[in-house]
């Protein structure tokens, strides 16, 4: 019995130290595949239509985030029926589209009414640009909404479930 205690107090802190070992080199192979799982989603473009568009930036301001208890602003361009929805960051936001080529019009903009302590300035803006929007671009995950000078007005990120 005390050869058997021996060899347990001598192999314990070896296999505590191997099964820790084993426990990263299984994490640090779920990190690599979720990675992968990244890039291969971002070097596939997401469909312009039906695809939850995240805005992450309006003209040349800053990153674009939701405040609290507020929808993040986002647009979804409904297959079909030439319709758009989504949320300006405090109302929900509805409305037309056409598509024609890379050329993209949204038109009868219009909105909820919920007054909103923060947000209504950029829902509003927002609201104005999408009135010039002339163009789209899908660059992997990201889409750019421009101008008719090129000039890109609105960056939007796909968002999925999961």
């Amino acid at each position: 019995m005390t050869a058997f205690s021996n060899l347990r107090a001598l192999l314990g802190p070896a296999l505590g130290v191997l099964l820790l070992l084993g426990v990263l080199a299984g994490a640090a192979a779920d990190a690599g595949s979720a990675a992968s799982e990244g890039e291969a989603m971002a070097a596939v473009p997401a469909p312009l239509l039906n695809t939850y568009w995240k805005l992450v930036q309006l003209g040349d301001g800053p990153y674009v985030s939701a405040y609290d208890n507020q929808p993040e602003p986002h647009l979804v361009l409904e297959v079909g029926s030439g319709r758009f929805h989504g949320a300006g960051g405090c109302n929900r936001l509805r409305g037309n589209y056409s598509l024609d080529g890379r050329w993209l019009r949204f038109s009868a903009v219009g909105s909820t009414r919920m007054a909103c302590v923060q947000g209504m300035r950029r829902e509003q803006l927002l609201m104005a640009t999408l009135a010039q929007v002339s163009s789209y671009a899908v660059q992997g995950q990201k889409l750019v909404l421009s101008d008719a000078e090129g000039r890109a007005l609105l960056r939007f990120e796909a968002v999925y479930l999961r």
